[in-house]
């Protein structure tokens, strides 16, 4: 593996910076959109707004196989209501490390289209289903980071020194090598099914608390890193409120998440997988508009690789959302936001793109 990617890739203050700059250019265009639709609307909140969460992934391709579950927010669906999400994710990778005794190398990108349904069963209850589409293909997107870096004078974060467009997932163990991609792969990934619960008496006086949890089946491909080959059970408990003195106005918003999921490691990575991961997500959000808002999200995961003296791989995840949510219609809302790393750990891409298209039926 090339010498000049390593662990210690500095490229915190460029993705940081990189990122925020695309976090903007995405608030302008929402922002855009929201008053060109609202020129007529009332800046009243809504008393029934409630913070909805940015459903972003972790797409990190060896990490993605354990499929931490996202959020839904705090309500569960009423009887015989449904909801659908079209989703599509994708991040631009360039990690690497070598320990002597491990290596692996993270260059490409990886996309990850999802549609999830929900619906309301009554009494509280509700059941969801989410399908998944993994792909994994060469870094289509490296001449735009480098020229958007150079642009704006920014460190490349040795991105010109690396191969451009370029896929190359691998991983080597004792001599052993376990995964070695370098073609682009797509195929459906792993199915989740579960169910949702709203607690009639909730602990705490907010919104509410909901508790979900969901099964991972293995139909991906472990192979191609599109799928783990394993189950995998996750148990969260979501809930949301309103921040500070905005009770009565609803205009600063909060959704908090914390689960734990139990799986079985990826089989072609043995040795270094872990049976449990805890995670949890803290979003505010900015009720700017009746239909219209912005949310800074913090997603966070224990390692599912402890066994791993890699950073990639062994880092816990500390992954960044910025982005917002349009309600254009009574039943159609669309979600965009980008995610980045907190600069520290190196477990989550540098860069992300998430789009979201949901419906209630």
């Amino acid at each position: 593996m090339p010498g000049v990617l390593s662990d210690g890739l500095s490229r915190g203050r460029a993705n940081r910076a990189s990122c925020l700059g695309l976090a903007c250019a995405v608030a302008c265009a929402l922002l855009l959109a929201a008053f060109w639709s609202s020129a007529a609307a009332s800046d009243d909140q809504g008393e029934h707004s409630i913070a909805t969460p940015l459903r972003i992934v972790n797409l990190n391709p060896f990490h993605l196989l354990y499929g931490v579950p996202g959020s839904f927010g705090t309500p569960v669906l009423a009887s015989g209501s449904t909801q659908l999400i079209a989703a599509l994710d994708m991040a631009s990778h360039l990690r690497a490390g070598d320990s002597g005794a491990e290596e692996v190398l993270i260059d490409g990108e990886t996309y990850r289209q999802s549609l999830t349904l929900r619906h309301g069963l009554g009494n509280g209850w509700e059941y969801l289903l989410d399908l998944a589409f993994v792909s994994h293909s060469a870094g289509h997107f490296d001449r735009f980071i480098e020229d958007w870096h150079s642009t704006f004078g920014l460190p490349q974060g040795n991105r010109d020194t690396a191969p451009r467009n370029r896929l190359a997932l691998s991983y080597a163990r004792d001599g052993v090598t376990h995964v070695d991609i370098d073609n682009g792969v797509s195929s459906l990934g792993d199915v989740s099914l579960g169910v949702g619960y709203a607690l009639p008496n909730p602990p705490f006086p907010n919104d509410g608390m909901a508790v979900r949890a969901a099964l991972k089946l293995p139909t991906g491909d472990e192979a191609d890193l599109t799928g783990s080959g394993g189950l995998s059970l996750a148990t969260w408990a979501e809930t949301s409120g309103a921040l500070f003195d905005s009770a009565a106005s609803r205009e600063w918003l909060y959704s908090a998440t914390l689960g734990l999921l139990a799986g079985e490691a990826p089989r072609n990575l043995p040795g270094i997988g872990e049976r449990f991961i805890a995670f949890g997500r803290f979003g505010v959000t900015w009720q700017l508009l009746s239909d219209f808002n912005l949310t800074t999200q913090l997603d966070v995961h224990s390692s599912p690789y402890g066994g791993s003296a890699l950073a990639p791989l062994s880092d816990p995840v500390v992954m960044i959302g910025l982005g917002g949510s349009w309600t254009f219609s009574e039943n159609t809302t669309l979600e965009i936001a980008v995610t980045e790393d907190d600069g520290t750990f190196h477990a989550t891409p540098d860069t992300g793109l998430h789009v979201a298209l949901s419906w209630r039926l």
